[in-house]
This record gives C-alpha cells, sequence and structure tokens, in this order.
C-alpha cells in the first residue's frame, strides 16, 4: 500500500529546474491569473536524481533546461 502523501496538481508546468538535489517545478496559476503561481519543491536523494527527476518533467511539456 502507497502511504506516501499526494497533492492535487492544478496549473501548467512553466519551469522545471534541479537545484542541487531538490527539483522545482513552477506552475502558471490554475485560474490563469498572472499575479499567482504554485511552486513544487521535491527532494531528492542526490543531484543526480534530481536532475533525472526534472528531465523526465521537462520532457512531455517541452520546456528546456535553464
Amino acid at each position: 500500500m502507497d502511504t506516501r502523501e499526494r497533492v492535487a496538481m492544478k496549473g501548467t508546468p512553466t519551469s522545471v529546474i534541479a537545484r542541487g538535489n531538490v527539483v522545482e517545478i513552477w506552475c502558471s496559476s490554475p485560474t490563469g491569473d498572472s499575479s499567482d503561481s504554485v511552486i513544487f519543491c521535491l527532494q531528492c536523494v542526490n543531484d543526480t536524481q534530481a536532475e533525472t527527476i526534472a528531465e523526465t518533467w521537462r520532457n512531455p511539456f517541452g520546456l528546456t533546461k535553464h
């Protein structure tokens, strides 16, 4: 049984950045308002895992590495 917390995601990813062992997923506002956004931070085991996860998120949304 999966006991991890699930987060309902709203909005479209606009940027995905690996910063050390953390992946930041920046999402546009789910309501279309340009004044707000959501940033998900994923803690990873190491920098390599973070970069792999970031790349996995970037590909389906056509995002480029910064």
